[in-house]
């Protein structure tokens, strides 16, 4: 891996959201990679989603530390336009 690019240890924060719309999580995933914030998706892979307790469809994410305030204020941004 180059230094580059983000290991997923590095993504050490998830944040929790109450988005389950298809539309959206698209909408906060293009949002979040115009911002180059890296993510790693938690509802896209079932050991993730376990690991998470996220059996809801709720869509979690990890980002780094200290990308997380900027994350969430995007998360919060596709969250309140529902």
């Amino acid at each position: 891996m180059s230094h580059e690019q983000t290991g997923e240890s590095d993504l050490d924060v998830l944040i929790q959201t109450g988005i389950t719309d298809p539309i959206a999580i698209g909408l906060a995933e293009s949002l979040l990679r115009e911002a180059e914030i890296p993510f790693f998706a938690m509802d896209r892979n079932v050991g993730a989603r376990q690991e998470s307790g996220n059996f809801l469809g709720w869509w979690n994410v990890r980002v780094p530390s200290e990308r997380e305030a900027e994350a969430r204020e995007i998360l919060r941004s596709v969250e309140d336009a529902k």
